[in-house]
């Protein structure tokens, strides 16, 4: 009776789903499990044992089964109530993607264990579509900064140079103490122009990311970034550091630069901190400074892209993270929240953290 009622709940769901019982018998299977299993011509019906199934495909040096095995019996055993994996397929699956899921559950008192196998591989296919897309755009844009970049300190800068040059000449000229003071303003100014495009211009170039890795080149980045503007900066890790996507480095990598250069260009902040910190499902990554802060106007996005705000969002966005700013007394603080995603065996019972220290 249970099963039959199980059996008109998965049928319709587009999962190859089976139902099993506490000896991992197979008690009920819908269209999608039964069609998967039809055309590939294995034993994994009602009435078979899936344990001995998956001890069967181990027994052939199968990775996938021998982790299932080891599943199922610390699922049977209280250790766990759930279980998922990632993983390639092999002989008639060869060259296609899964994931499967098992998890205990309780009905009518009796304990079942429900499996669900669904075949990922348009899925990580598009995904990967979608990063090589964003990894050409972000070359491109990169490209185009450095351009600009070389532009401002090969030319802009040279004619920057020599109106400081003549400045000094205008000045050393007998005239007025009003006149004296104009040219000494001009002076000043151009000496800030010139500040500005070598910030600009080093934040065009900056460390490798390639080369040193995402903390290296952070850390590259604000040391070069304080030298050449005067800002106190600091950096600093907060937990274990642990391989990121290569789509997650480039987003965190090119939101530094984005909010280093708004820091030189708005907040008017005498110092910044940045702080990488490492949980067990996600990484959060704050730059904090001690400036005038982000108008309300633009925190609610009603001032277009404001000081580049819109631009962080849609870098995180395309890595499924999120964006979130907070007031200091003085300054702001922006936060970027991105979930870490293993590229195999997904571990499971576990949350979210979204703590900014501590």
């Amino acid at each position: 009776m249970l099963a039959d009622t199980m059996q008109q709940a998965i049928d319709d769901l587009p999962e190859q789903i089976a139902i099993l019982d506490g000896n991992c018998k197979i008690l009920a299977v819908n269209h999608a499990w039964t069609d998967v299993v039809r055309a590939h011509s294995y034993a994994a019906m009602p009435g078979d044992n899936y344990r001995e199934f998956c001890v069967e495909s181990a027994s052939k040096n199968y990775e996938p089964a021998v982790e299932a095995i080891i599943a199922l019996d610390e699922i049977w055993s209280g250790k766990r109530t759930y279980w998922q994996l990632v993983y390639n397929g092999k002989d008639r699956w060869e060259g296609r993607d899964f994931q499967i899921c098992f998890r205990k559950m309780h009905i009518d008192s009796q304990e079942l264990l429900i499996v669900t196998r669904f075949d990922l591989t348009e899925i990580l296919e598009l995904r990967r579509l979608k990063d090589q897309y964003s990894n050409n755009l972000h070359q491109q844009q990169t490209i185009e900064r450095q351009r600009l970049g070389r532009e401002l300190h090969d030319s802009t800068s040279q004619v920057l140079a020599a109106i400081g040059l003549l400045l000094g000449r205008l000045k050393d000229q007998p005239h007025n103490a009003q006149a004296s003071d104009l040219v000494e303003e001009m002076q000043d100014l151009v000496g800030e122009a010139q500040r500005e495009i070598r910030s600009i211009s080093y934040l065009a170039h900056p460390p490798s990311l390639e080369k040193l890795g995402l903390i290296g080149a952070i850390r590259g980045m604000i040391e070069g970034f304080a030298r050449r503007t005067g800002l106190e900066a600091s950096f600093e890790i907060q937990g274990s550091p642990v391989p990121l996507l290569p789509t997650a480095e480039s987003a965190l990598y090119r939101l530094t630069q984005e909010a280093l250069s708004n820091v030189h260009r708005h907040a008017r902040a005498k110092r910044i901190r940045l702080v990488l910190c490492f949980r067990r499902s996600a990484i959060h990554f704050i730059v904090a400074d001690d400036g005038i802060g982000i108008p309300q106007n633009i925190l609610a996005g009603t001032h277009g892209s404001g000081v580049g705000l819109a631009s962080m969002r849609e870098r995180l966005t395309e890595i499924d993270g999120r964006l979130s700013t907070r007031r200091l007394d003085p300054g702001t603080a922006i936060i970027a929240s991105v979930r870490l995603k293993p590229l195999t065996v997904v571990r499971p019972d576990e949350t979210i953290e979204f703590q900014i220290a501590g």
